[in-house]
């Protein structure tokens, strides 16, 4: 059958269009070297079966691409621009379900760059809607690939060879991924070497999930290839330590020649979802006077369980030795702590409130500069400006806002002047959201005897001709919440509410200008007619919820107390005569001294006070 004419023009359309289309492709691709540095990627879910995925990743900044070009004053990108990622080949995702995303449409917003070390970083967006929560039982498996690695890796065997990330996606089991807090390059010392003539760095890639029981293990990815001349082999321990075994590192090899090896490591969940993280290392020959050392620093904000502490690194590299020593930064203890990274410390904040801390950096060349450079940074966190220059510290400040509760981790380097480029450094903060405030136990007494501590839920004896002081106690778990104890009920005849007075917290919280622990006593004398009377007095205790936008949220307990006035029982101290006693209850002094003497009679106290049992 012979086609029609139409049929046959719609095809060449097609196939000259397709031809069109590809020619314009081709030409838009660069072969000048390669230019990709690292990538890692995770995703999360934002409505029933759509995945935003995130990549992150560095490059080489003088990659020579018109897609390329920045607003930098050379040219170049900078930060805050937008670059197509092209190469060799087209950088491509494709999401395991036949669709992918190539070209134009894979955009990068640059972060951070160096124009010293000659790269960009930033960050990749895409979203994708997917047929069904998971392919047929089995997860959707992702990639990001392209070409081509740089050129001055020693162990690959191919030049210039592609790159491919991978993340798997079951939407029935996660709502998100794990993730694997990834710098591009990672700057490791190569020592002196004794005998034998081999030896081993580590450093660590913290991988983790959002949510903070979620267990995360990270391994070192299959294809990773080991050809090194220097003999490197690579494995993984627990919480993310990767250790690097190699014998001596040669100029050639080394980041002097400005030469890098290639890592890539798998961050996977005990059922199987992953992602991975493809970056650098570089070997520092000489690190002692070379490479800048990086310290926590410290912290104003109590409900983190580290204490305020900070150290200084290799003033000078005499003898081959660094010298620590305690720097005062601010109100510091003066307690030297140490140093509180991934994995050795968790951080606590609450969403609302502050969390803040210092990283604090030195290089052992006193005349160079400091700078950070930061991955994992929250959304909503800003840093400070560097103060110093050498030493350096900067200070993380970030208030978690509704919807960032869960684990984060962030990552930081210092880079000297002169490129030299510190071992990262991570700090895990756990963000919980803000805790309700609670009632701790009460504090019962009459007049300045019989003080007990008793709870909310018992019922509270009020004698006639005693005063009787009712403590309650509050708490909350945020130290820098504000708590406020309110009186919620009507108080009775002649009872009344002293101000709230701050006390120590149950929770350890050190006393600041906040409210997060309070005391407020009812005072009441129980006039004398009231003998037998019951009532609820109601304390309400509330927090505060925050900044961002109350994100917090207002949390407010309320406990009512049952409170009961002894029945023709009056409590007598020596203040008291016996003729007006019987005056207020309309009988004669000598029935009340009766009765004083009458089996019924109790001692009180020390100071000779007596109940008295009322008869008529």
């Amino acid at each position: 059958m012979v086609p029609s004419r139409a049929a046959a023009l719609a095809t060449c359309l097609a196939l000259c269009w397709s031809s069109l289309t590809g020619a314009q492709y081709s030409s838009r691709l660069e072969d000048n070297g390669g230019h990709f540095r690292s990538a890692n990627i995770y995703w999360e879910v934002v409505s029933n079966n759509t995945v935003k995925f995130t990549i992150e990743s560095a490059w080489r900044r003088d990659y020579g691409s018109a897609y390329w070009k920045g607003s930098g004053a050379d040219g170049l990108s900078v930060t805050g621009d937008l670059i197509f990622l092209n190469g060799r080949q087209w950088p491509i995702v494709s999401y395991g379900d036949t669709s992918m995303t190539s070209g134009d449409f894979v955009q990068l917003e640059v972060l951070a760059y160096s124009i010293t070390n000659n790269w960009i970083f930033g960050r990749s967006i895409l979203y994708h809607t997917y047929p069904s929560p998971n392919n047929q039982g089995l997860p959707w498996l992702v990639s990001f690939t392209g070409c081509c690695k740089l050129s001055e890796i020693n162990n690959l065997i191919q030049q210039d060879a592609p790159w491919s990330v991978e993340t798997n996606v079951d939407l029935l089991r996660y709502k998100q991924s794990p993730r694997l807090a990834s710098m591009h390059l990672y700057s490791l010392p190569d020592a002196s070497l004794p005998p034998p003539a081999t030896k081993s760095v580590d450093f660590f890639i913290p991988g983790y999930h959002r949510n903070s029981q979620i267990q995360v293990n990270v391994s070192v990815a299959p294809d990773v290839l080991q050809d090194s001349p220097t003999n490197m082999t690579i494995a993984t321990e627990g919480y993310g330590k990767v250790l690097v075994t190699f014998s001596e590192i040669t100029y050639e090899e080394s980041a002097r020649n400005g030469k890098f090896y290639s890592i890539k490591v798998n961050g996977s969940t005990s059922d199987g979802i992953f992602v991975q993280a493809d970056f650098l290392i570089r070997i520092q020959l000489n690190p002692l006077i070379s490479m800048p050392k990086i310290a926590f620093g410290h912290t104003f904000l109590s409900n983190l369980p580290a204490g305020p502490n900070v150290s200084v690194f290799c003033q000078s590299a005499i003898n081959q030795t660094c010298k620590y020593s305690p720097l005062s930064v601010g109100s510091m203890s003066g307690l030297q702590d140490p140093v509180h990274f991934w994995p050795d410390s968790s951080y606590h904040g609450y969403v609302g409130f502050l969390v803040n801390y210092t990283i604090i950096a030195q290089a052992p060349i006193i005349s160079d500069r400091i700078l950070f450079n930061v991955v994992g940074l929250p959304d909503f966190a800003q840093l400070t400006v560097t103060s110093g220059n050498n030493p350096a510290e900067m200070t993380t400040l970030w208030q978690p806002c509704a919807g960032q509760a869960g684990r984060f981790v962030i990552c930081y380097e210092a880079a000297s002047s002169n490129g030299n480029v510190s071992t990262p450094e991570c700090v895990d903060v756990v963000v919980h959201n803000d805790t309700p405030p609670v009632f701790g136990p009460s504090t019962d007494a009459d007049g300045d005897f019989d003080i007990q501590t008793v709870n909310l839920t018992q019922n509270v004896i009020v004698t006639m001709g005693a005063t009787k002081f009712y403590t309650v106690h509050a708490y909350d778990m945020n130290c820098l919440d504000d708590i406020q104890i309110n009186i919620d009920s009507p108080l009775p005849p002649g009872a009344s509410a002293g101000e709230s007075t701050r006390v120590s917290s149950i929770y350890g919280c050190q006393q600041q200008p906040n409210n997060h622990s309070l005391a407020r006593t009812i005072q009441w004398l129980a006039p004398y007619n009231y003998g037998g009377y019951s009532t609820l007095i109601c304390f309400a205790v509330s927090d505060a919820c925050g900044g961002c936008n109350c994100a917090g949220v207002v949390d407010t307990q309320v406990q009512c107390v049952n409170f009961t006035v002894m029945k023709c029982k009056f409590s007598v101290s020596v203040e008291h005569e016996i003729n007006e006693i019987a005056h207020i209850y309309s009988t004669s002094w000598l029935q009340v001294e009766r009765v004083t003497y009458s089996p019924c009679f109790v001692l009180r106290s020390r100071i000779a006070a007596r109940l008295l049992l009322l008869t008529t």
